[in-house]
């Protein structure tokens, strides 16, 4: 009985389909997993963070498939050799997508961040604009909301404190933390993702990730130390510290214009009543604010709340009690700056009759408590299902 010599080729081929369709899948779910596309179509976070945790494995096992590919196809002629430069041409932009492209996209300046004077950045800002402001060991620094959304990290040296704001346009939310994040050695962070329309930040050194609304390490569970920063616009600034320097990012690459063009609708339906979040990751449950509404939120351990301006403009200048801490919450109605501040003042609490925006009491400075300025609710509610809100 003869054998059928097309058997062995059949399986053979069969064998080489297979394997092209699990390279070509594999390849396109990891780089739609890393990226926005995996956002919008609500894909676990707990996925993007298993994946970026064996990256390196996963580049391999795509590689070694890829080279499988080849092998046998050089055996045995099943495609022309233009569609198997097109397939690797493919894997490899999908190895790029979800491991290096929000690098090339975004860089940071953990260190080397530009600043100018208030004269040479008033040449570029309108009054309105909103802006962040680090006041920290008697040096002040300014950061424009244009200015960090492409590159999302900007640090400086505040006195011998070494710091970094943080800034996620999704959230609308900077939060300020240290730049050593405890991992070891120099640290070197960078931008990874966004999960449920928040910002997820890598130390490129370590692999730590660290999600910057609640400024908690992902791996080793660490919680970051956060400072205080305040919100005003432009105009209040430049009249309150026409002394300081103001982060100052260039946009002098081609890919500024294009990221520019192609981001400005999103993030202006982001902002808008009249969308929802662009990406529909979010519980959307809690509407005892308005999902747009912007929030100073506030957290302290495992409590959190939110503080709506209906509130701070009906109490100007507010004590309470929050986690077991007395507070008084400072609103500056002349320069629209909210500020939170411990009330305990050399070991005992005071009652305080007269404050100003920067804590100073005639008891003394009180220590600013940080806040999360301006964070949409719907972000924050979801991120914190229990917060408290002050309305």
């Amino acid at each position: 009985m003869q054998s059928d010599p097309a058997k062995p080729w059949t399986k053979v081929k069969t064998g080489f389909l297979v394997l092209s369709l699990v390279t070509a899948i594999l390849a396109v779910f990891s780089a739609v997993l890393m990226t926005e596309p995996g956002q919008s179509l609500n894909l676990p976070k707990a996925w993007i963070f298993a994946y970026h945790a064996n990256k390196w494995l996963a580049i391999v096992v795509l590689l070694a498939l890829l080279a499988s590919m080849w092998v046998l196809n050089l055996r045995h002629d099943f495609v022309r050799t233009r569609w198997m430069v097109l397939a690797s041409a493919g894997v490899f932009v999908c190895i790029i997508a979800a491991n290096f492209l929000l690098v090339a996209l975004f860089p940071t300046y953990q260190y080397d961040a530009n600043y100018v004077s208030v004269a040479e950045a008033d040449k570029g800002l309108d009054d309105d604009e909103i802006v962040y402001v680090i006041d920290l060991n008697d040096e002040v620094r300014a950061y424009p909301q244009d200015h960090m959304w492409i590159p999302h990290i900007a640090g400086a040296d505040f006195g011998g404190e070494k710091v970094v704001m943080t800034f996620c346009a999704l959230s609308n939310l900077p939060v300020v933390i240290g730049q050593d994040i405890g991992t070891g050695g120099e640290t070197d962070l960078g931008v990874l993702i966004q999960v449920h329309n928040n910002l997820v930040m890598v130390e490129r050194n370590s692999g730590e990730l660290i999600q910057q609304i609640t400024a908690e390490t992902q791996f080793s569970g660490q919680q970051l130390k956060t400072y205080p920063n305040d919100m005003m616009t432009w105009g209040s600034f430049k009249q309150l510290y026409p002394d300081a320097e103001v982060f100052s990012y260039h946009f002098n690459r081609p890919l500024d214009a294009f990221l520019t063009a192609i981001f400005q609708v999103p993030i202006e339906k982001q902002f808008s009543e009249d969308h929802g979040a662009i990406f529909p990751t979010l519980d959307l449950k809690d509407t005892r604010l308005p999902n747009k509404e912007q929030v100073w939120g506030l957290k302290l351990g495992d409590k959190q709340a939110a503080i709506a301006r209906s509130f701070v403009e009906k109490n100007p200048v507010y004590e309470f009690e929050f986690a077991g801490q007395p507070m008084v919450l400072v609103y500056d109605q002349e320069h629209d700056i909210v500020a939170l501040f411990d009330r305990t003042l050399d070991g005992k609490v005071i009652n305080v009759s007269e404050i100003d925006r920067r804590g100073n009491t005639p008891e003394g400075t009180l220590e600013q408590i940080p806040l999360h300025n301006g964070v949409f609710w719907m972000i924050w509610a979801h991120w914190f299902p229990d917060t408290e809100v002050y309305s």
